[in-house]
């Protein structure tokens, strides 16, 4: 992601689209750790301490079906991005983002988002339509496309790049946990050759890409690298995932039945299942008293280990997984859940 915002934004420069360059990101976003990162989140835990350090990002609403403004859908046991009524506001807001940057004449180094699901921010999937809706606006306003796909890569959501289900080829693609598959460091940030271009020129022009780190180009990361990637484009491996996946989904729906969970929101082989006080009002646990902590330490000694996104369970099973680990997994969180609040059942 640093290599992305130090790309762009001298690719912006050169290219004699704006001086100073700004980044435009999503509410709630969460990119990693590193200062270009931590300025281009949205997290105000991630922002607080570092707030001196950072340089200034405009960002838009999540689309955030449960939990929106604009969603007149009533609570229902269902996936909220699936039940939503609205008019794409949130698509508006990014329209009128746009155009209050151009009446400025001032313009975005890129527009920054994890494609089909925000991770961090709580697991928030986007509804079908959304990524391409907003690629196109910020296509028309010549603001190059920044996608993060490093939770969302090398078919996490269905597709070898989340991406490209709905068709947004970014102009700068970032990833790295899927490529060794978790064995080893191992990140990559790839570009179109019109940013590669601007950073050619003869020697004296110093116009190379400044940027390096002490293990770059590691032959053992490149290896397990190479050798995941072979797995992953073995015959039947992506019809495997997705037999996964549906299997997951189905085992997911079961979850429905307790009151103390407000939305189960879905992808290919990731899911966060947020929990309530009652899920006909949206009432939110108080994060004292550490609900989610709570559940997912039951979940360990039931022997499945995950985490907690404040309220929320994330549930992500690897891809060697088999379909009695799927249920075993979606069983321990219900009856966690059921140890932890209380076996109730709508």
């Amino acid at each position: 992601m640093e290599a992305a915002f130090k790309l762009a934004y001298e690719h912006a420069r050169r290219s004699g689209r704006s001086k100073k360059p700004k980044f435009l990101s999503i509410d709630h976003a969460y990119h990693g750790d590193t200062i270009g990162a931590v300025s281009v989140g949205q997290v105000d835990l991630f922002h607080q301490s570092f707030a001196g350090l950072l340089f200034p990002t405009d960002k838009v609403m999540s689309p955030y079906c449960y939990r929106c403004p604009f969603n007149r859908a009533k609570p229902d046991r269902a996936e909220a991005r699936q039940t939503r009524k609205c008019q794409w506001e949130c698509i508006g807001k990014i329209e009128k983002r746009f155009e209050a940057i151009d009446k400025k004449k001032q313009a975005y180094a890129g527009f920054v988002f994890e494609p089909v699901i925000q991770g961090v921010a709580g697991m928030i999937v986007q509804p079908k339509g959304w990524l391409q809706r907003a690629a196109t606006l910020a296509r028309q306003a010549q603001t190059p496309l920044i996608a993060d796909e490093v939770m969302t890569g090398f078919g996490r959501t269905g597709s070898m790049f989340a991406s490209h289900q709905e068709g947004v080829q970014p102009d700068f693609l970032c990833l790295a946990k899927g490529m060794t598959g978790g064995y080893l460091p191992m990140a990559a940030t790839l570009t179109t050759q019109a940013v590669y271009d601007s950073f050619l020129g003869p020697y004296d022009a110093f116009k190379s890409f400044f940027h390096g780190h002490s293990y770059t180009g590691n032959q053992l990361g490149a290896s397990a690298s190479l050798a995941s990637l072979e797995l992953l484009k073995t015959p039947g491996a992506a019809v495997k995932r997705r037999a996964l996946a549906c299997e997951f989904k189905e085992a997911l729906n079961g979850l429905w039945a307790s009151p103390y969970v407000g939305d189960v929101r879905h992808a290919g082989l990731v899911a966060g299942v947020e929990l309530v006080r009652d899920w006909r009002t949206r009432a939110t646990w108080d994060l004292k008293k550490q609900v989610g902590i709570r559940v997912c330490r039951e979940m360990a000694r039931q022997g499945v280990l995950t985490r907690p996104i404040g309220n929320l369970i994330v549930l992500m099973p690897p891809y060697c997984c088999s379909s009695r680990q799927i249920r075993k997994m979606v069983e321990a969180l219900s009856r966690s859940i059921d140890i932890v609040l209380g076996k109730k059942r709508v």
